[in-house]
């Protein structure tokens, strides 16, 4: 089921929470609304699964075409899930995830046979067949999570909606829980909308990723889109580590070494896209001092002060090129910034 939102505004007292929100997602997709903390992400999708009002005078709502703008939560077909799990502490797993089978009206229930085979059906999907008789507080935190996902998905929603699943869980959980949830989404086709702040989360689980800020939205598209192509600078430093080099434009061309005439501009560089060199020539034109170097894992990190104008500036190597140059904190290099980034008053060069 395809779910479009059109100019939602939504305030509480004199702050403006949505400022003419619209957003459109197509059937079967997984999409992340990514942002910072108050940018407006858990009020829209709260207003998506009718849970709060868009302000009078917003536009509709709309479930494959039709307007659920004045239909109740509890008529949408949505299945949400929180943040805190949300689960009832007195009802064991099974009854949790059986729960919104057996509070359907007598005539849409299904049978006692049937709800149990729905359950240890979704149960097994998620390998928690055999805590079935446990009670939440056995279960580990990333367990009540899975736990869940499985109820709401029980009463088969034609849309989820998830509230920051994975943000009271620890670093390596949640990890192994984006992961499953990728998957189980390409088994079940939910349309399904998560809000995260995490943006290593939002680019590695979602179809696309729309990037919010100050209630609106700056940026919707794939993970590569808005990674590699960002639409201003928000987008750019929100998404990842980013160096700025302050320049100018002579002649067409980009100068970010320190020079004073010019247009000027801030070029915004990837750490990964920061060459270093020991010696220079006329690409690795900027001295610079290596003042930290994080080696643990895959990728050494290199912190260095650029010394034209004392900016700092970070780059990303390859575990193997780091150990085969063997650069060391204090050393003198030349640094290039490769596949630079302009932007000068919200125009993109």
């Amino acid at each position: 089921m395809s779910i479009e939102v059109r100019n939602i505004n939504k305030t509480f007292g004199r702050f403006a929470v949505l400022k003419d929100v619209s957003l459109k997602i197509e059937r079967g997709e997984l999409v992340a609304l990514l942002g910072p903390s108050g940018c407006g992400k858990t009020t829209l999708l709260r207003i998506i699964a009718g849970l709060d009002e868009a302000d009078e005078g917003s536009g509709p709502i709309l479930f494959h075409e039709e307007d659920v703008s004045a239909i109740g939560a509890g008529k949408r077909q949505v299945g949400f899930v929180f943040q805190h799990y949300s689960l009832f502490r007195h009802m064991n797993i099974f009854e949790n995830v059986a729960f919104g089978l057996k509070a359907r009206p007598r005539t849409a229930r299904p049978s006692k046979k049937e709800i149990r085979d729905k359950v240890f059906e979704l149960l097994r999907l998620v390998q928690l067949e055999r805590v079935w008789s446990l009670y939440p507080s056995q279960l580990s935190g990333g367990q009540r999570q899975r736990v869940a996902l499985i109820r709401a998905l029980a009463v088969e929603p034609k849309i989820l909606l998830l509230d920051e699943p994975f943000g009271a869980l620890d670093a390596k959980v949640r990890k192994e829980l984006r992961r499953w949830l990728r998957r189980l989404h390409d088994e079940m086709h939910v349309t399904s909308v998560f809000v995260t702040h995490d943006q290593e989360e939002a680019l590695e689980v979602a179809d696309k990723v729309a990037v919010m800020n100050e209630g609106v939205i700056e940026q919707i598209g794939t993970p590569e889109e808005v990674y590699d192509n960002p639409a201003n600078p928000f987008v750019y430093n929100f998404l990842g580590s980013v160096n700025l080099f302050h320049g100018r434009v002579q002649a067409g061309s980009l100068r970010i070494e320190a020079v004073e005439d010019g247009e000027s501009v801030v070029a915004y560089v990837r750490p990964h896209d920061i060459e270093i060199s020991r010696s220079r020539d006329a690409e690795f034109s900027i001295p610079a001092t290596i003042t930290h170097i994080n080696a643990a894992g895959p990728i050494a990190r290199i912190q260095m002060t650029r010394l034209d104008t004392q900016e700092s500036v970070e780059a990303e190597l390859t575990r193997e090129k780091y150990r085969n140059e063997k650069y060391a904190a204090g050393e003198q290099v030349y640094i290039r910034a490769a596949n630079p980034r302009t932007f000068h008053h919200n125009y993109t060069i």
